[in-house]
């Protein structure tokens, strides 16, 4: 009997492969439990021997084709039925033995390891990043939280760095502009064309700061200052010119003149004058002569910018002067103010060892009392 090597039919998955028993003759049933029955005398035709393909889920190694056995030479008749004995096979030879695990795994298992997804790692980076940042930020959160509270607690002025610098400016008592009588426009409102202040002269007079001592001199809210005192101020000679000015003065439309003076426990003295006149025409002509008139204190002196930079109101005009060095028995600073009919002049005069006035409360007085002319 000739060997026939299995080919693997296509489609089926490769199995191990058996040894072909060739089948006893139709006549008798094959007894189970692997006993051979008693056959015929005549010779058996040759069989051709046929693989068929088990399916198998796991790929096993191909083991090599054993031959098959010879078929058994027919007993004679009447003989008793002989059991054939299991051919021992060589243990341990993987290739052979069909409970040999494989050496080389499934495809199919090979492939599956390539598709299943592998557990997914837990995200312990991102789970401690966030854990980080919000540390983090609660930390922050509690020492802002912390410097919120330290700071909202003391006093300001316990603070270091809070504390307002001392620039020299004075402190005034509350400054508002006077009640105006019912229908009464604002000097400087265009329905005024006259430029007229209908309030009284005295209440829009700059009061004095607090820490200031008042001259009795001058009668601030209870009266109005003589033209000739106000004129002594300027250098204008004799007494006879002094009356000449004050009828100039009285023709030149002047009605009244209100005046106050106070002077600081640093020494500086300040006078302010406010001279009103029939209307804003007639006090822009008074301004005008005023301007060449001397200041008596300061017979030399210059432009002052400082007092006009800001703060003060539209259509009230400030011209401020400085005397220049070196000064005579005291500095002096002035700035000629105008607003509708009334013009101002505020001086303020510091003696000579104490130096020049200073800068800010100069600046900080003239601007208010032209915000009470605005």
């Amino acid at each position: 009997m000739s060997e026939h090597t299995p080919q693997p039919v296509p489609g089926a998955e490769p199995g191990p492969l058996t040894q072909t028993v060739p089948p006893m003759p139709a006549t008798e049933p094959a007894p189970v439990a692997g006993t051979v029955p008693a056959v015929p005398a005549t010779e058996p035709e040759p069989v051709v021997e046929t693989v068929l393909p088990v399916p198998v889920t796991q790929t096993a190694p191909v083991a090599e084709t054993v031959p098959p056995r010879p078929a058994a030479e027919p007993a004679p008749a009447g003989a008793e039925p002989v059991a054939l004995l299991p051919v021992p096979e060589q243990p341990g030879d993987p290739l052979t033995s069909p409970s040999a695990q494989p050496l080389v795994p499934d495809a199919d298992v090979l492939a599956g390891h390539g598709d299943a997804e592998a557990p997914a790692r837990p995200p312990r980076r991102k789970l401690r990043a966030v854990a980080r940042w919000t540390a983090a930020l609660l930390v922050f959160a509690a020492f802002g939280g912390a410097a919120a509270y330290g700071v909202t607690q003391p006093e300001r002025t316990h603070i270091p760095g809070l504390r307002t610098p001392d620039d020299g400016r004075y402190t005034y008592p509350p400054v508002a502009l006077p009640r105006l009588p019912s229908g009464s426009p604002r000097p400087l409102a265009s329905s005024n064309t006259a430029g007229i202040h209908y309030a009284d002269v005295r209440s829009l007079l700059l009061p004095a700061p607090v820490t200031a001592t008042a001259d009795p001199a001058f009668p601030g809210a209870k009266g109005f200052l003589p033209t000739k005192d106000f004129l002594k101020t300027f250098d204008l000679g004799s007494q006879w010119f002094v009356d000449d000015a004050a009828t100039i003065a009285r023709d030149a439309g002047l009605r009244h003149i209100a005046a106050r003076a106070w002077t600081m426990p640093d020494g500086t003295r300040t006078e302010v004058y406010l001279l009103q006149f029939i209307t804003a025409g007639y006090a822009e002509t008074y301004q005008d002569d005023m301007q060449g008139m001397t200041l008596k204190a300061a017979p030399e002196a210059s432009e002052d910018v400082g007092p006009q930079r800001t703060g003060v109101p539209v259509g009230v005009s400030v011209d401020g002067q400085a005397e220049d060095k070196p000064y005579g028995a005291a500095a002096v600073k002035f700035a000629r103010l105008r607003s509708g009919d009334v013009v101002g002049l505020v001086v303020q005069t510091r003696k000579g060892a104490l130096g020049a006035v200073p800068e800010v409360p100069f600046e900080q007085t003239v601007r208010l009392q032209a915000q009470l002319l605005g």
